[in-house]
């Protein structure tokens, strides 16, 4: 018999993911999930917003249908182009060397929330990059440690009120009345950080769809957060338009696209479509995923260069718009300067081993909730 179950929305920008977790042996996993593709998001907006309650009702009409009991919960997952970050540095003094509480931590957050810009935003995480006790001692445990004066760094994530109510909007039209928000970026950052047991900062780089999410993990907390609107959907749609291929047929032989192949003139990628040989000549389809994956990754070093703390960072790449191309770390590495490394689920070798973000948001949930 089920255990208590629990519901995580992962929004994509190419598909939506209803999760359904429950906590074994300590620790949460996941049961069961339900996919359903829709048309994405691109710049910050819905790009058919009209349909989205719609396919919501579907995706969640198909969980409930498979366990039998209405879902009247969820935990929504926020993705970074409707998202910010706002780091603060937080100080306090005490008048006498001071034991330090959970509840001084909590005043320091909640004294320094007001933005500016209530009207646009609201605060759906915040977590510390580090504490600064005397003496310059750092800590990301301070509770119960004596200091005369407490410093935090403190890492704000506040998402759009647009996307809070639309998806809230959306979803108390097909029953689900508790509604929370956290974010996704976070989620797979934390988790990143934890398998590969790193301490100092890093970079993670999600590639979609559509929509690329660049984040810097600091600590407990995201000292960077930011987007771009473009994924391996464009690559796709560069080789439709320059082979002259359907978009569905560039996107079989994107699939069998290995940059670190060397080929001669007339040598072909070959896949079917309906019972139709799809070919593509190797040299000119590698070089069309090449120049895209460099500009991409160009955009992403242009981002990572607006602070001189980043340049020396690892970054971690995930996320099924890049990563499944062989040779890809090779080309950012070169693009950005920095050490490249792969971030998958752990044991996991199917399809959806690049897809961190559901792994984060349920590792994320076990923390708000």
């Amino acid at each position: 018999m089920l255990k208590k179950l629990n519901y995580i929305l992962d929004i994509g920008s190419s598909k939506l993911s209803l999760l359904a977790i429950s906590r074994f042996a300590g620790s949460v996993r996941i049961v069961t999930k339900e996919d359903i593709l829709y048309d994405g998001y691109m710049d910050g907006e819905f790009l058919s917003l009209d349909d989205l309650a719609d396919t919501l009702a579907q995706l969640i009409g198909k969980m409930s249908g498979k366990l039998r009991k209405p879902i009247s919960k969820i935990l929504v997952g926020v993705p970074s182009e409707f998202s910010k970050c706002v780091c603060k540095r937080i100080s306090r003094s005490f008048v006498e060397q001071h034991k330090i509480t959970q509840a001084d931590i909590v005043d320091l957050y909640d004294s320094n929330a007001d933005f500016g810009d209530s009207e646009e935003h609201a605060v759906i995480n915040y977590s510390p990059m580090q504490f600064i006790l005397d003496d310059n001692v750092s800590t990301l445990s301070p509770v119960g440690k004596r200091t005369s004066a407490l410093t935090l760094d403190a890492s704000f994530i506040l998402a759009r009120k647009s996307f809070l109510n639309t998806m809230t909007e959306c979803l108390n039209s097909v029953g689900v009345e508790n509604i929370d928000f956290m974010s996704t970026a976070l989620g797979q950052a934390m988790v990143c950080a934890k398998q590969f047991e790193v301490k100092r900062p890093i970079a993670v780089v999600d590639v979609g769809h559509i929509s690329t999410s660049i984040c810097v993990y600091k600590g407990e907390g995201l000292a960077f957060l930011s987007s771009l609107p473009i994924g391996g959907g464009h690559i796709s749609s560069d080789i439709m338009q320059i082979l002259g291929l359907s978009f569905k047929d560039a996107e079989l032989i994107k699939r069998k696209v290995i940059l670190t192949i060397e080929t001669e003139k007339n040598e072909y990628y070959e896949t079917c479509s309906k019972g139709s040989l799809i070919k593509a000549p190797i040299n000119i389809t590698n070089q069309i995923v090449k120049s895209r994956i460099e500009s991409i990754a160009r955009s992403i070093g242009d981002m990572l260069s607006i602070d001189d703390v980043f340049k020396d960072i690892d970054l971690y790449l995930t996320g099924d718009g890049l990563a499944n191309f062989k040779g890809v770390k090779n080309i950012f590495k070169d693009i950005i300067g920095l050490n490249i490394y792969e971030f998958k689920n752990q044991f996991d070798n199917s399809r959806d081993k690049f897809q961190t973000s559901q792994t984060g948001l349920v590792a994320l949930s076990q923390v708000v909730v």
